[in-house]
Formats: C-alpha cells, structure tokens, sequence
C-alpha cells in the first residue's frame, strides 16, 4: 500500500537521466560494486572466467513503450565483448512485470552472485516504475546467472508491495535508484544494496533509505531484507527534508578488518551553521540485527574544498598498496575560482579508523597541475566515476567524466580523464589522460551534446586481467560505448560500440544506451 503522507504527487526529478532531456545538475545512477563476497567474479554470468558486458539502455521504446528501457549483454571472449548479444526487459518472457512508458528499465545495475553457486547475478532497476496506480514507485529485477548465461525464466522482481519488503510505496520514491553490492554481513553470500533518496522517512520527504537485502544459498529475498535510515542505531545524523541520504552507494572494506563497509552518498544534506551540502555516511560492518557495527560520518563542511552537493559520484578501489580500500567522491556541482558547477575530486584514503575528513584526503580539479584543460562553468568535472586496475600494476586507477564539457564551441560534448594510481602515493596526476572524441585513435566526432563521460564504467572485458575503462556517451545518437585500454601517458586502444554494433538494429535518439555501466 502506498504511503499516505507521500500519496500528493511531486515532481520527477530523475527523467532528465533518463532522456536526456536537461543535463545541468542532473546525478546519474552509478552502480558500484565490490564482489568480495560471492563465489563468481561480479558479470561473468555464464562462469567462463570472462566477465560480460552489460549496458543499461533506460531510454529503449519496448512494445511501443517510450522510455520502457532494456538491458543489453554482451558475453565476454578472450578479444573483448562478442559481436552478438542478449537484449533484457520487462517484455522478456519469464521477466515479472511489463514494459510500459517511463520505467527506465536499467536505469543502474549491480552484479555479485547473491547465491554463491559459481555464476554471477545481475540486479536491474527500473526506478520509475509504476506500482499500481502510484507512479515513480520502482522496482527491482535480478537474474540469476548459470551456465547459459542469464535468462527471463530465473529472474525475479521486488517492489515495496512485496510481501516482507519493508517500506510502503510513494508516489515518485525511486525504490532502486542506486545499487550496490558486496558482503555486509560476512556470511560469504553477497548482498545488495539499494538506495531510495527520495523516500519519505522519520516524517521528512526526501530524507531518504537504504534497503539491504541479504544473499543465501537461495539468493535473495524480501524477507530477510532490512532498512536503514539516519534514525537507525549506529547510523550518525537524523533525517531531514532533502537529505537523499543513499543517493549514491559504494561498498568496500575501508578500515581494513576483513568485512565490508557501506557508504552513501547524502547528497544534499544541509551542514549546520554553513551554506555546504553533502556528507559520506560510513557504516562498518557487518551490518547484523538491523543496524551497522558502527557509523562515521565526513560532511562536507569539514573538508576544505568541497561543499556543493558532496557525493555526486562514488567509486571504491585499493589506490595504493595497503590494506585499506579507498573512497573517490565525485563533488561535479563544485565551484573552482568563479567558475559554477566546474566540479572537484576528493580521494579519501581508508586506514585502521576508516575514512577521515582532516588526514588522508587528495582534491583534483581542472586547475591541479597535470589535469589537462582548465574550469568552467557546468564542466561537471568527476560527475561519474569508476575505477580498476587499467595498468596491470597491483594498484587501481581511476576514470572521471566530465559530462557537460565543450570541446572548441562544441558545448556539452563530453570528455573523460584517466588518473593512475601507485603503490606508494595513491591517484595522482603523472602519466594522466585526457581523452575526447577529438582524441588520436578515438572514434567518433565531437558534437554538440554527445555527453561523452557521461558515464564511465570499469571491466575487465577480454578476461585477460586487466581491467579496460569504459566512456559512455549516451547523447551521441541512441548513444555508444568506447572501450579503452589505457597505461600512463599511452592510449594504446579505443573500440566504440553502438547497439548495431553488437547485432541489433540501429538504435533511437533517445536510448540512452551507455548511461547505466559496469563497475
């Protein structure tokens, strides 16, 4: 039943993400994963060793359905995604629900192998979905991998009207807007989080929740699943109108004792007795009996260089060689010198205590020496991010987007940058890359509103061990992926696939394709 007091319609703030409709102050769904915890590597969904490619394409028209959005799957082989591939919605036989206007099916997706047999799951959302007649509802779709691949007929679906699910639905809530996964409450199964920023709670609208289902040997289930909020013990702060605490979810173990933190994201959280927004919830596992270990928290208030919307994007890695996990937060609505929404990078650096707010932070803008370019307005520098080891050195690196960045008088085109990592100083600037569609080796034509960075992705995709950033640039016609394999100071490679590249009809301006990709 939906709830009463979030019953009065509001407005949709998320459909720009999925049409692309306006691009200014729009965060888009990340989803980030840390697979610690499952017997299969996250999106090797048939268990060849291989991880396969998958893109969300939340602007699909499905049966006629605008903006009813698909899934697409490329499975993994030893020279990359294969030519051919698998299309997922909700018109797929054995896949719960239907495609109708505006679900934005696969909008984000997560992978881990929620029922440790061996292959990975697939956690899809459809954030918009309609839940009776209460619109903007959301709900969820896992498939679960065997040795086919995935499949509609083992799949599931999950709303807030699922017997056992706690929360209620409300109109425009967003149940799945983001989507995280690893082992919360170390069991060995991995679990899913889900994000709700817009969920009425503790009488607030927007205050925001987190879902947390846990993995079994029968994957997962309604009825074990938990909510948190900032009312939740060991969860710091309490909730408040436009907090949208979940809005981005990343999970890792960031204080090195062998089980899984979770962090969010709590983009619009309003610091007492200052004009900054945005803080990092950190709960420590494992998340037993409802509730964290323990919570920290770094607000933005605390940390000298961010203050606009902190948290705009996560992404978890091992940037150095210590025991510890780092954080990178996106801070894209960040003002550099005068120039508005020019954006800023934080490293935060994990140590015994976790994450800190005065030690073991690293900032990077456009004016940081060795980052190409320079701020400007509404570059929405960091707007995306995602790491993984792209050099094949033992330390992760890093991709950013820059989603609104013009390129000569081209505005809006897009570009990306690669920041290597190393063992003994983390991500910094030496060997850094800036790449566009202006870039040597690099398909495609720099055009108005391609949006290349946009989002940017991580996967290992020919299996070799290295893992290949990802650009998406879904305003590039129906939109297009380019895979890169990059060291410092080289771009040795760059493939861009559109959906006919992957052997589907051409797609539609509108698709989206690219917008929700691997990590």
């Amino acid at each position: 039943m939906a709830e009463e007091k979030a019953t009065r319609r509001r407005p949709k703030p998320w459909h720009a993400a999925v049409a692309l409709l306006v691009c200014a102050g729009v965060v888009t769904t990340v989803a980030l994963t840390a697979g610690s915890g499952g017997a299969a590597e996250p999106y090797d969904f048939n268990g060849d060793g291989r991880p396969d490619l998958t893109v969300g394409v939340p602007g699909d028209v499905v049966g006629g359905h605008a903006r009813a959005g698909s899934v697409i799957i490329a499975n993994g082989t030893s020279t990359g995604p294969a030519s051919t591939a698998t299309r997922f919605d909700q018109d797929t036989t054995g896949v719960g629900g239907a495609a109708e206007d505006d679900d934005g099916f696969g909008q984000s997706v997560a992978s881990c192998d929620f029922d440790g047999n061996g292959y990975a799951d697939l956690a899809a959302a459809s954030p918009l979905e309609s839940v009776g007649t209460t619109e903007g509802a959301g709900l969820l779709t896992v498939f679960y991998g065997q040795s086919g691949g995935l499949s509609g007929s083992s799949s599931e679906t999950f709303t807030e009207d699922t017997a056992g699910m706690p929360g209620a639905v409300g109109w425009d809530e967003i149940f799945t807007y983001s989507l995280a996964a690893g082992d919360l409450n170390h069991d060995g199964y991995c679990d899913l989080a889900l994000g709700q920023p817009l969920d009425y709670t503790g009488g607030h609208n927007n205050a925001g929740t987190i879902k947390i289902m846990f993995g079994s040997a029968d994957g997962l289930n309604a009825a074990d699943t938990i909510q948190i909020d900032q009312n939740t013990a060991n969860v710091p702060g309490v909730p408040e109108a436009e907090d949208r605490f979940g809005e981005q979810l990343a999970i890792a173990d960031v204080n090195g004792d062998g089980t899984d933190d979770l962090i969010s994201a709590t983009i619009g959280e309003q610091i007492s007795g200052s004009s900054d927004r945005g803080s990092l919830h950190i709960l420590y596992g494992p998340i037993n009996n409802g509730a964290p270990a323990s919570g920290g928290y770094i607000d933005a208030g605390n940390v000298t260089g961010i203050g606009e919307f902190a948290g705009s994007a996560l992404a978890v890695g091992h940037f150095n060689d210590d025991a510890y996990a780092d954080v990178a937060v996106g801070v894209s609505d960040q003002e550099v010198g005068t120039k508005g929404a020019a954006g800023r990078l934080a490293v935060f650096y994990g140590g015994s205590q976790g994450l800190s707010a005065t030690s073991r932070v690293k900032l990077f803008d456009q004016d940081s020496p060795g980052i190409s370019g320079a701020p400007e307005t509404e570059d929405y520098f960091s707007s995306s991010l995602a790491s993984g080891d792209f050099d094949g050195d033992g330390t992760d690196d890093l991709v950013l987007g820059m989603r609104s960045e013009a390129i000569g008088s081209a505005t809006g085109s897009g570009a990306s940058m690669i920041l290597f990592g190393n063992a003994t100083g983390g991500i910094t600037t030496s060997g850094a890359l800036w790449i566009d569609q202006s870039t040597t080796g690099v398909p495609g034509t720099v055009a108005v509103a391609d949006h290349f960075g946009w989002t940017v992705g991580a996967l290992d995709t020919d299996g070799n061990g290295r893992v290949e950033p990802l650009i998406g640039a879904p305003g590039n016609a129906a939109g297009t992926v380019t895979i890169l394999k990059v060291k410092p100071g080289t771009l040795e490679s760059a493939t861009a696939l559109a959906e006919s590249d992957l052997g589907f009809t051409a797609g539609s301006d509108g698709d989206t394709f690219g917008i929700a990709l691997t990590h």
